[in-house]
Order: C-alpha cells, then structure tokens, then sequence
C-alpha cells in the first residue's frame, strides 16, 4: 500500500463527462467539479416574446424529397424561414419553443374532467441555435447585439 500511487486526475475546461484514458489517467470536466463554472450552460439570445426566423433545415422546396417525409415535414412544419414568436426558453438544455414551429402530435387518454382528448398538436422544443431574431420592419433576422437598433428592445 505504501509504494501504490493514486491514478492521476486532470481537469478540463470543456464541457464532458468523466473520461478514462489510456495509462488510467482519469479526466473530467472543470464544470463537474466546481459549482460555478458555468461552460456547461449555454447563453440564449432570445427571450420569451420574440420574434424569431428558423435559420437552419430542410428548405420547403426540395424536388428531391420523397413524398411520406414531405408529408412528415409538413406535419411538423420545421422548415427553414418560418417565423414565429418564443413561447418559453429553457437555458438550462439550451432550447426555446416557437409558436407553429417543431409540432408535436400526443395521444391523450379520455380522463374525467380533463381537457382535450385524442390527437393534440402542441409545440415541442427546439435548439436556440437553430434560431435568429427576427425584425419585422426590415424583414429579415438580425443578430441579437443589433437588439436596440433595430427597436426590437
């Protein structure tokens, strides 16, 4: 026990779980150690309220796409340049819901004096990096530093 050394630690500033690397050399990740790091929570640009571009995903238009993931694609109606207004913003996962954007279809259960039942459509969450402000005088997304200029304040 004596001459036994402990399997050395090193720490990263990236964002990772425990990793085990060769020669037993153990890393881990700043941000599972220290309760202030904060690398492992993203910045959001949008608030809850703003007008927001999709920025990214399949174009609306493609002839190459067949026509089952046409029909599921308009279903969820996740297509590149649709607009919509920021529902809710979860920091902590790094994703916002928009209004008519990524719909979802549930099964509901008949319950006793409960709400809707059968399909309902509601809005599922979406990575913010995924998103833009959108400025509706200039009708076009702008980044989120030109917030004042733009009035979107």
């Amino acid at each position: 026990m004596a001459g036994q050394s402990r399997k050395p630690t090193r720490y990263s500033k990236s964002p990772i779980a425990k990793k085990v690397k060769m020669g037993g050399t153990v890393v881990l990740s700043e941000a599972l150690v220290n309760k202030k790091a904060s690398n492992t929570v993203p910045k959001i640009h949008v608030k809850r309220g703003d007008m927001v571009m999709l920025i990214s995903g399949p174009k609306k238009n493609d002839p190459k796409r067949s026509p089952q993931l046409k029909k599921r694609l308009d279903a969820k109606n996740a297509y590149k340049g649709t607009t919509g207004k920021v529902i809710a913003v979860f920091p902590k996962e790094g994703k916002v819901i928009v209004e008519g954007v990524n719909l979802i279809t549930r099964a509901s259960k008949p319950r006793m004096g409960m709400g809707k039942t059968g399909l309902i459509k509601k809005e599922g969450p979406i990575y913010a990096s995924k998103v833009m402000l959108y400025s509706t005088t200039s009708k076009k997304p702008v980044r989120a530093e030109f917030r004042k200029k733009e009035g979107l304040e």
